[in-house]
């Protein structure tokens, strides 16, 4: 037998921490620690997040679903948000096909409490048509990847040093090019607040990199994906328009590439601004497509739905979400 609990991050025991923990990484297979859930869920703009747990009789964790909360910007107008992340059943708990439905509809109740107007996330290939079929969340796009390939040989599986030496020499005369272009994002009706420095604190870990050179402030992590070793660009602006820009986006690659062994250099979001650095990576290449969904909790305070519901008027990617 199971049983449906809501639980605020503060509210949850020791035991439940590690329960939950050894769940997660059981269905995921990563090797998660407590301390890693605690900087995720707790340093927010409530200092909570919000979670719907699938417990056991003996009180072990084996589902949860996590929403946290944000402040966005949208038209002008303050808008909290949560970010749903981490849903997990273990899987000789996965029975009742309608259960993640019931979890989440739980939840839905205390996070209108809590003035959440608007619930986003990012479910992967298997999960997305159960959330938008099932629980009938809407659509807001498909995030975008870019790339720059810089051992090109060791990206496609072919270890042929002429790609390498052909990538690595191409992205050279790129950022060569680039001085001769000067361009800068847009402004996103719809962007998260930065203003909160606990933002900052929950999204880097000590895996994450992040430089400041000049005007420019960027972040970045490594990892290593199987025979891949690759750079993930979280963020990059110049602090001059605190914008995205041909600059900061040279900046930060030209750091990247003299300082880090790596074979390929990804961002992931949008990037509204003439660059010749980055590639759009077509969507069958893509590692694993991104769905942007969402789950509007008061209609009535969303002065337009279409408008909320159209990707392009979001600044969404790695600072937003971590893909990984």
């Amino acid at each position: 037998m199971t049983k449906i609990v809501i639980k605020t991050s503060k509210e949850i025991s020791d035991n439940e921490w590690e329960s939950y923990t050894d769940s997660f990484n059981v269905v995921f297979s990563k090797n998660a620690k407590i301390e890693d859930f605690r900087q995720k869920y707790l340093f927010t703009i409530d200092e909570q997040s919000f979670h719907v747990f699938l417990k056991t009789t003996e009180e072990e964790v084996v589902g949860s679903c996590t929403v946290i909360p944000y402040n966005y910007l949208a038209f002008g107008t303050m808008m909290k948000t949560g970010l749903a992340v981490d849903v997990f059943i273990r899987e000789e708990y996965r029975n009742d096909p309608l259960i993640l439905y019931k979890m989440y509809k739980t939840l839905k109740q205390k996070l209108i409490e809590n003035k959440i107007l608007l619930v986003i996330a990012v479910p992967n290939d298997i999960a997305y048509p159960y959330w938008k079929n099932i629980v009938k969340w809407k659509d807001i796009g498909l995030i975008d990847y870019y790339a720059l390939p810089l051992k090109a040989g060791n990206v496609i599986k072919r270890k042929h040093r002429f790609l390498n030496f052909l990538s690595y020499v191409s992205s050279k005369g790129m950022i060569l090019l680039s001085y001769f272009f000067k361009s800068s994002e847009k402004t996103f009706p719809i962007r998260i607040d930065r203003s909160n420095d606990i933002l900052y604190k929950q999204r880097y870990t000590l895996e994450h990199k992040i430089k400041e050179i000049e005007s420019v402030i960027f972040a970045y992590r490594v990892v290593q994906e199987g025979d891949t070793r690759s750079c993930y660009l979280i963020d990059f602006y110049n602090k001059k328009n605190n914008k995205k820009d041909t600059k900061s986006l040279r900046t930060a690659i030209k750091y990247i590439i003299r300082s880090e062994n790596i074979d390929i250099i990804i961002f992931v979001g949008k990037l509204s601004f003439f660059q010749n650095l980055l590639f759009k990576v077509p969507y069958k290449y893509e590692p694993k497509h991104l769905y942007f969904t969402a789950d509007i909790l008061s209609a009535a305070n969303i002065k337009d739905e279409q408008k909320l519901l159209d990707i392009t008027n979001w600044d969404f990617g790695l600072f937003n979400y971590d893909v990984r």
